[in-house]
């Protein structure tokens, strides 16, 4: 990440644009931040993200282990996407044969649901949107076969409070795959995380865990982590960086270091 000390940033303050909107286009126009922007699928560009997600090897692999996982692309398989942001993750979920709802608290033209509405119906994909109030899953009777977080588990505090509620929707044999969620090791790595963060000053919303933490959220739930993919064990979890088979992640080392962070992918499935 590019130290913030050397970014000149927006005042949130004065501006009424959704704030992630105002994150993400402020960093597209600062070159130190532009790359990231785009391997964060969330250009202006809204048609070009969608569709490399739907490319990636990342999502390809998401999709295998759902399989895996007796949740094969089916419109009988209905996905909630929490926090979906500009619809990416729907639209390629949607494409890949899921039947998908996608559900954000931001309502913005870039980074938000009114993005999302504009990916909809791209390439004749289709997919169902809505807002949501925060970590509440206020969606009456629903239940779906499998809930997806991409980036979006360690934004949240209340780790036991959320994944009950995620438990509570979804059908029994139902899998819950969060991707990507940042773990750090020690207090110094929080610290640094949050200093460091290009967008956290902007939208004030970033989070951070301990490995420990997340399991332990997962097992007050009731939810059976079945699969755990480490640092290097998944593309889902090395993107942007390619996948090296046989690299081998060292969570000794990683308990050492005063700075950086880990991403961890969490499938877990509700008994029958």
């Amino acid at each position: 990440m590019v130290p913030v000390h050397v970014l000149k940033y927006p005042d949130p303050g004065s501006s009424t644009e959704d704030l992630y909107d105002l994150a993400y286009r402020w960093g597209w126009e600062t070159p130190e931040l532009r790359e990231l922007v785009y391997l964060c699928y969330k250009t202006p560009d809204l048609s070009d993200n969608a569709r490399r997600y739907f490319a990636s090897e990342e999502l390809r692999e998401a999709v295998r282990i759902l399989s895996e996982l007796s949740h094969p692309p089916s419109r009988d398989c209905r996905i909630l996407d929490f926090g979906c942001g500009n619809g990416v993750a729907c639209y390629a979920l949607s494409r890949s044969g899921y039947r998908v709802l996608g559900v954000d608290a931001s309502e913005g033209e870039l980074a938000g649901l009114g993005a999302a509405r504009k990916v909809r119906g791209l390439d004749g994909v289709d997919f169902t949107v809505r807002a949501s109030r925060g970590t509440k899953l206020d969606l009456e009777d629903a239940t779906f076969g499998v809930v997806w977080l991409r980036e979006a588990l360690h934004h949240i505090q209340d780790l036991p409070g959320f994944l009950a509620e995620a438990a509570r929707i979804i059908e029994p044999g139902g899998v819950i795959c969060c991707l990507r969620d940042v773990v750090v090791w020690n207090e110094e790595q929080r610290a640094d995380f949050f200093a460091n963060h290009p967008f956290h000053p902007i939208t004030n919303d970033e989070g951070c865990h301990a490995l420990g933490a997340y399991l332990d959220a997962f097992d007050a739930s009731g939810l059976d982590v079945v699969r755990l993919l480490e640092p290097y064990s998944s593309p889902i979890n090395t993107y942007p960086d390619p996948f090296r088979p046989g690299v081998v992640f060292n969570p000794e080392a990683a308990r050492q270091r005063k700075s950086g962070y880990d991403l961890y992918s969490f499938f877990a499935r509700k008994p029958q």
